[in-house]
């Protein structure tokens, strides 16, 4: 190859290698591996803080307590709920479950946490009989909490099969950018 060609050939490479897109798929990438192994983590060490919130389903203000056990727990009737799962004394998950008192929806959301206590994925299901529908959604998010990639499913509540598109009152999901953000951080 010619010098010039060479020069030219090596600096598109250069250019390639070094644009926006692909560093995102690089920490898009790596944000999946560490959610895959925060997953694993969850799976094997069933140890976890129990968060809910008692205040009556009419009130306008939530009032998160933690729960010492799953027994305790689940004789409450909290409709807002999480599970906190924590590495070397960081929170790293955080899984809640909200619902409503008529159990027409609920709607599981798990937060990844980086060990900064940035929020590094959203993965979210929400279950709900209007419409007959699961939709299934995962948002990834850089340390700075810019949104990097998103995704959404929609599959029939009943086969679990997917579907195109669905009619349904969807539910928002709450935004924790840090662990500090927490509806029940001062509790940690």
């Amino acid at each position: 190859m010619k010098p010039f060609c060479t020069f030219v050939f090596s600096s598109l490479l250069l250019a390639f290698l070094s644009h926006p897109a692909n560093a995102q798929t690089k920490t898009f990438s790596q944000i999946n591996s560490y959610t895959t192994e925060i997953d694993r983590f969850i799976k094997v060490n069933k140890k976890h803080r129990i968060f809910g919130d008692v205040a009556d389903e009419n009130s306008a203000n939530a009032k998160w307590k933690e729960f010492k056990t799953q027994k305790v727990f689940a004789d409450s009737s909290c409709y807002q709920s999480a599970f906190v799962y924590s590495r070397n004394g960081k929170v790293v998950a955080a899984n809640f479950m909200f619902t409503s008192p008529s159990g027409d929806w609920a709607h599981y959301i798990n937060y990844y946490f980086r060990d900064d206590g940035s929020l590094a994925k959203i993965s979210a299901r929400l279950n709900t009989f209007e419409g007959n529908v699961s939709v299934l959604r995962d948002r990834y998010y850089d340390d700075s909490g810019k949104l990097l990639h998103s995704t959404v499913r929609y599959l029939d509540l009943q086969t679990h099969k997917s579907i195109k598109k669905a009619d349904f009152q969807d539910m928002p999901i709450p935004m924790y950018r840090k662990v500090s953000a927490l509806p029940f951080s001062k509790l940690l």
